[in-house]
């Protein structure tokens, strides 16, 4: 089966969920992804084209695309030859020659602490995968020693440039940059600090030891260079802490994401359409009119009554081909188009629509994934909603414009949903059970209601479907399965 696509599914927040969906990089010049969302809501939520129209369905779903971050381990960052140093010091040689590569050089920067960030996860990830036995000393100094090289690196970087001239645009980038490179390595260091504690480590253990002066070291280097830290004696300072921390993160990741100019699809079709519509009706109010202007000329009074009636058909005749065109055009267009740009090019182009749909209308794959009972099945339970997305990638123009090794962009769909659950019931209901000794008790059970996404994507003719149930409350997404 085609896996050029990948897809990641997870609760974002009580009342959101997020697809994460990874399109695979390919020689070809473009690929074209096309994404089929099918959302079945149950009937009884009251979900319907009049009690939830499109501009709220837009407002509720939040849609990013953004580069794959390009994959090192932390044993290669930690070369001084790997290619994000070499890229963070050319960035850097090229805006000393040329000031006007500024934009580059805070994107190299980025980049770097990006990379960082996603190698340090992946490393942190699998040494908590790991056995007490097999929490080597050697496995925690590698660990400990390749985030100090990484950030030596950086750093070294950064007092080279501080020390040639007093250029402070620069200097506030490579200053959050490392700010933000410290928080992660005492965060990771932390995670597995606590990792070891559960595992069982005594505290004078020499690996715990060592990940514990990490932590220590990088604290007390945050504090020598002024950086938000955490303080457990000012719920303030920790507070700031936490929403810098939060800001230098979406900083450092909008070197990923992909910056789109969003408009509406097929706006020159509909405007030609509706005045071709326009164009007929006051065809057809003509003919009725001059005929009765001809022979009735002496009868001015009846001539106006006449013209009146005829401008009140040509006023329902273009209502009528205007709703008859918009719903041709809705077979051949989206509802919005966007324009995707990296570094200045246009390297994606997005089409998205939005429709409700009849049980009659939902292709039989569809229906076979969303695995409905027979019980679903024998009574109108569900309300169906289809969320349609196109992604044209140009991979030559990415290529032209990315120094790294391009593996693919990830589109990220975020749904919310707290309208839906408006008119849910109460979270909890009570109903009374016999127990063993055949005594009556009331017990609580949770409510919940069972909403299906079904995500149908095709790529180069192949198409895969998956299907997700979110038991969903007044209280929330309380989980999400694949079903």
């Amino acid at each position: 089966m085609n896996r050029m696509i990948q897809i990641k599914t997870s609760i974002h927040d009580r009342f959101s969920v997020e697809f994460k969906i990874n399109f695979s990089g390919q020689e070809q010049h473009h690929h074209l992804f096309k994404m089929n969302l099918w959302l079945f809501v149950p009937n009884s939520l009251n979900i319907n084209a009049a009690t939830y129209a499109k501009d709220q369905f837009y407002r509720d779903v939040k849609s990013n695309v953004r580069l794959k971050t390009p994959v090192f381990t932390l044993e290669q960052m930690a070369d001084p030859d790997s290619v994000p140093v070499k890229c963070l010091k050319q960035a850097l040689a090229h805006y000393e020659s040329d000031s006007s590569k500024y934009s580059d050089l805070e994107f190299h920067v980025k980049m770097y602490v990006a990379i960082f960030k996603s190698a340090l996860r992946d490393e942190t990830r699998a040494l908590q995968s790991q056995e007490q036995s097999q929490l080597t000393d050697d496995r925690v100094r590698g660990y400990l020693d390749a985030i100090r090289q990484i950030t030596s690196h950086y750093r070294t970087v950064m007092a080279t440039f501080a020390e040639r001239g007093d250029d402070l645009d620069p200097l506030a980038v490579f200053a959050m940059g490392d700010e933000y490179m410290s928080h992660l390595a005492e965060l990771h260091a932390t995670r597995l600090l606590r990792h070891t504690d559960k595992m069982g480590l005594a505290h004078d253990d020499p690996e715990r030891q060592m990940i514990a002066d990490s932590v220590a070291a990088e604290h007390q280097y945050k504090i020598a260079h002024g950086y938000a830290h955490f303080n457990a004696d000012s719920v303030a300072e920790s507070r700031d802490m936490f929403q810098r921390q939060n800001t230098l993160k979406k900083y450092v990741e909008s070197a990923l994401y992909l910056k789109s100019d969003t408009g509406p699809d097929g706006a020159a079709a509909q405007q030609l359409t509706f005045s071709v519509a326009a164009g007929i009706a006051m065809l057809v109010s003509m003919l009725i009119a001059l005929p009765f202007q001809k022979y009735l000329g002496q009868y001015p009074t009846l001539i106006f009554i006449i013209l009146v009636i005829a401008y009140m058909l040509k006023d329902r005749i273009k209502e009528y081909a205007r709703n008859r065109f918009a719903h041709r055009l809705k077979a051949h267009y989206f509802d919005m188009k966007s324009k995707v740009f990296f570094r200045g090019k246009k390297v994606v182009h997005i089409k998205e629509g939005m429709d409700y749909i009849g049980d009659d209308k939902i292709p039989a794959e569809v229906l076979r994934a969303r695995h409905r009972s027979a019980l679903d099945n024998s009574i109108p339970l569900e309300q169906a909603m289809l969320y349609r997305k196109q992604v044209d990638i140009d991979n030559a123009a990415l290529r032209e414009h990315y120094e790294y090794s391009y593996d693919g962009i990830n589109d990220i769909t975020r749904i919310h949903l707290q309208y839906l659950t408006l008119k849910m019931d109460d979270p909890m209901t009570t109903i009374s059970v016999i127990d063993e000794t055949e005594n009556v008790r009331m017990v609580e059970v949770p409510r919940v209601y069972n909403i299906y996404i079904v995500l149908q994507c095709t790529v180069e003719g192949t198409t895969e479907y998956y299907c997700f149930k979110l038991m969903t409350s007044r209280n929330g997404i309380e989980a999400c399965v694949e079903a």
